[in-house]
């Protein structure tokens, strides 16, 4: 858990992670990000959608809460995971990588600027944030721990696949 984090230092976490994700994305090369198999299936495009996805849900969630109100319900409030992906491969998979690719850095900016409105209660007290995350999250109980989940980590968890199908590809 990330409890202690601050807002600063969420923010900070949050670009490093970013530049190096980036920079992995770039290294694919524009001419390679739709072709399958990074992934099971997906493209590395897919992957930058499913990720984006859940980054777009948690600038919705947290605006909301910024806002004392809940989200409106979104294809991702499912608690099954692989059929919440799916969800997601099936709404992004037709989409331009150009498309793909600007929002993904639009999504991104915002979660950065949403973070940034937040209360500094939010940071400093993770009893404040008992209304709005109970609904949502029961193991991850701040802030900082939920925006790790599913931006950080989540790119965490899809680097090494794509490394892997980049190793892969140079050997053909």
């Amino acid at each position: 858990m990330n409890q202690s984090l601050s807002k600063h230092q969420l923010l900070e976490s949050l670009r490093t992670s970013r530049a190096q994700w980036d920079s992995l994305l770039a290294s694919v090369g524009e001419e390679r990000m739709t072709q399958p198999g990074a992934a099971g299936n997906w493209s590395v495009k897919d992957i930058v959608s499913h990720v984006t996805a859940y980054e777009c849900w948690l600038v919705e969630w947290l605006t909301a809460a910024e806002q004392n109100t809940f989200p409106a319900p979104s294809p991702l409030d499912d608690a099954d995971v692989a059929r919440r992906n799916a969800r997601v491969y099936e709404m992004t998979h037709a989409r331009s990588l150009h498309d793909v690719m600007t929002d993904a850095q639009q999504n991104f900016e915002a979660l950065l600027n949403i973070i940034e409105t937040l209360h500094d209660e939010y940071f400093s007290n993770p009893q404040s944030t008992e209304w709005f995350m109970k609904p949502y999250w029961n193991t991850m109980n701040t802030i900082p721990d939920t925006v790790i989940n599913l931006s950080v980590d989540h790119y965490d968890e899809h680097i090494p696949s794509i490394k892997a199908w980049i190793e892969k590809s140079k050997e053909k």
